[in-house]
């Protein structure tokens, strides 16, 4: 069944150059992504930008476009909802903004959910397992088989089990080019991953990292090579996060059954111990003898919430916390918000604090490297309730230098935009199917 709907979404595999697909003229997909690489000169790479499904049906094009697409496979263990994962919220953006003029791409999912498909990305997503089916062998039977139809040029991998199974997959299919997407700090890893990454890592060409203190611990843990690591930061759609006014605050506040003049502090977090969000109902609980009025909005779902919510009771939290649960669209809450929290005791590179940084909402953040690579300011050690609470207290009165903040912050977040995004991406993968062609060539 699944070959099937790949299939109808391929045609007949009838490889060549009449069919636009395939191998060109009959070769193997490395010697047909050498003859993709020769045509690379021809385009002006900093014209790429992203475009709108009209822009794609469009006949004129402002650079020459090469014959064949260049074909993109993503292999992701499972998809729960588009919009709540920070690596299912990228790879969302990465696959709509890619030039379809030049890309091809398709999403491979392990494992089936209700969310894989539940959003259109312009591109097929298939489903390589029937609901609660968990065979791992044909998870990559399946895999491997959609692959050698599909035969991309890149074949792209996140999460552990899209890791390894991708990459053996992609390698078995003899796939030209295999890229691992690395996008937290390894705080999961056991002695046993890192080894079984060292001997996997050994097909991959290059590794695609969020963040430079992700580089710096892939090069350092399983001895990848700087050269072939390429840090490309997240994306934020600044359109949609932008500034709240203070009219829209009122009328959301309103809506929201929120006081309109109390501090409204918010988390935007999955519910997981390393997001920190026990940290945060112990600030809370410090924080309310001397601001009664607080308000904590956690919003959010995951394996954590039985035991917030038992902590939320414990404390006598109830008029002070909400866990507002799960939002597709997180703005509303933001823009109620006087102050962000980011209490995580490791991330590689935080959507929600771009997200943060995007409206202008200053934020008191965790002091981990990953955040000091987006901002200066404000921080409060890991873990340390008092801390934060002070910290929380001491930016709430300083109306100054929230705004200030606010301004910095938006400022910041301008250069993670849409267009500088898609260029980098477009950019990476052109320039990757290059520089394997140099390096056998040589």
């Amino acid at each position: 069944m699944i070959l099937s709907s790949l299939r109808r979404y391929l045609g007949p595999p009838s490889w060549g150059i009449s069919s636009g697909r395939g191998p060109l003229s009959g070769l193997s997909p490395r010697a047909d992504l050498f003859l993709f690489a020769s045509e690379l000169t021809s385009i002006n790479r900093p014209t790429v930008e992203c475009l709108t499904p009209a822009d794609h049906r469009s006949s004129e094009s402002p650079f020459s476009v090469p014959r064949e697409r260049l074909r993109l496979a993503y292999v992701i263990d499972r998809i729960e909802d588009w919009n709540l994962g920070g690596t299912e919220t990228q790879l969302a953006w990465m696959v709509k903004v890619l030039d379809r003029r030049i890309f091809e791409p398709v999403i491979f999912v392990l494992q089936a959910s209700a969310g894989a498909k539940a959003k259109d990305l312009g591109c097929p997503v298939l489903v390589l397992n029937e609901p609660n089916v968990k065979s791992r062998v044909r998870s990559f039977r399946n895999l491997q088989s959609t692959l050698k139809h599909f035969q991309p040029h890149i074949v792209q991998t996140f999460f552990i089990d899209g890791i390894f199974y991708g990459t053996l997959a992609a390698w078995f299919n003899g796939v030209p080019a295999i890229v691992q997407s690395r996008r937290n700090a390894g705080y999961w890893q056991k002695c046993r991953h890192a080894l079984a990454l060292r001997a996997v890592n050994l097909a991959v060409d290059s590794w695609q990292c969020n963040s430079r203190c992700v580089a710096r611990m892939i090069h350092g843990t399983e001895n990848v090579p700087a050269d072939r690591i390429k840090v490309l930061r997240n994306s934020i759609d600044t359109d949609h996060f932008s500034p709240a006014t203070a009219d829209e605050r009122f009328a959301v506040r309103q809506s929201l059954g929120l006081p309109l003049e109390a501090p409204v502090f918010v988390s935007v977090a999955t519910f997981r111990p390393v997001k920190g969000l026990l940290t945060i109902l112990d600030a809370a609980a410090k924080l309310r003898p001397r601001l009664p009025q607080a308000q904590f909005l956690i919003v959010g779902r995951g394996p954590q919430q039985e035991e917030l919510a038992k902590e939320i009771a414990q404390k006598d939290l109830h008029e002070t916390v909400r866990l507002v649960g799960a939002h597709s669209d997180v703005r509303p809450w933001l823009a109620v918000a006087d102050v962000g929290i980011l209490a995580s005791f490791s991330e590689s590179s935080s959507n929600a604090l771009m997200e943060y940084m995007s409206m202008g909402l200053p934020a008191v953040v965790s002091d981990i490297p990953a955040n000091r690579e987006l901002v200066s300011e404000v921080f409060f050690s890991p873990g340390n309730a008092s801390e934060l609470a002070d910290q929380l207290m001491w930016l709430w009165q300083d109306k100054q230098t929230q705004r200030r903040i606010g301004r910095d912050y938006r400022l910041l977040a301008m250069q993670y935009g849409k267009g500088a995004f898609s260029k980098n991406l477009q950019d990476y993968y052109l320039n990757l199917v290059a520089n394997i062609r140099s390096r056998n060539s040589l």
